[in-house]
């Protein structure tokens, strides 16, 4: 968190209401990409990334500096809120593909960035945010641990689960990239 973003909060929490629109103009383009990689739709994105500011504000007096950095706390919010207006409009695709630990999860060498983000748009909503917090993102595991909310008690064994969700994604991107390019 950086010391401004710190002073803001603060000032926030003390009744400076009006100070909350900038952590909306440094947080929200950044948020806009994050949650339009995976919703899709303008509108929809900018409603979702509207949901995440009133939510952060509602509940600005629950951030810790000490847990997540303002921008991974925002993401943490946008990731469920996104989630959240996913499920509703009943978006999820699930392939039925069983994937074997023999399948290499690098892909395809001729592989065009459409025919990659068409694949990606054929997994899970919680998969595309993955991947997105992840590759896109750059976060590391740890983060997504904290976004995702599933940090418990074995931060390491949740680090663990998501490398191995992560090679699992890899694997069915590579598979659905393998049965396009052969159809």
């Amino acid at each position: 968190m950086t010391n401004d973003d710190n002073i803001i909060i603060e000032r926030i929490r003390g009744g400076g209401t009006s100070e909350f629109s900038q952590l909306v103009k440094r947080y929200g383009p950044s948020l806009m990409v994050f949650v339009g990689r995976i919703v899709g739709v303008q509108e929809d994105t900018e409603d979702v990334v509207q949901n995440t500011f009133v939510a952060a504000y509602q509940h600005l007096k629950d951030y810790n500096s000490q847990k997540a950095s303002v921008s991974t706390w925002l993401q943490r919010i946008a990731y469920h809120e996104a989630l959240y207006h996913l499920r509703k409009r009943k978006r999820q695709v699930m392939l039925p593909l069983n994937i074997s630990d023999d399948v290499p999860d690098e892909l395809p060498e001729d592989t065009t960035a459409q025919q990659l983000d068409e694949a990606i748009q054929q997994l899970s909503p919680e998969e595309q945010m993955l991947l997105q917090l992840f590759y896109f993102d750059g976060r590391s595991l740890k983060e997504i641990a904290y976004i995702t909310d599933k940090a418990g008690d074995s931060l390491e064994r949740e680090v663990s689960r998501l490398s191995s969700q992560l090679h699992r994604i890899r694997q069915r991107l590579r598979i659905i990239l393998t049965h396009k390019n052969h159809e």
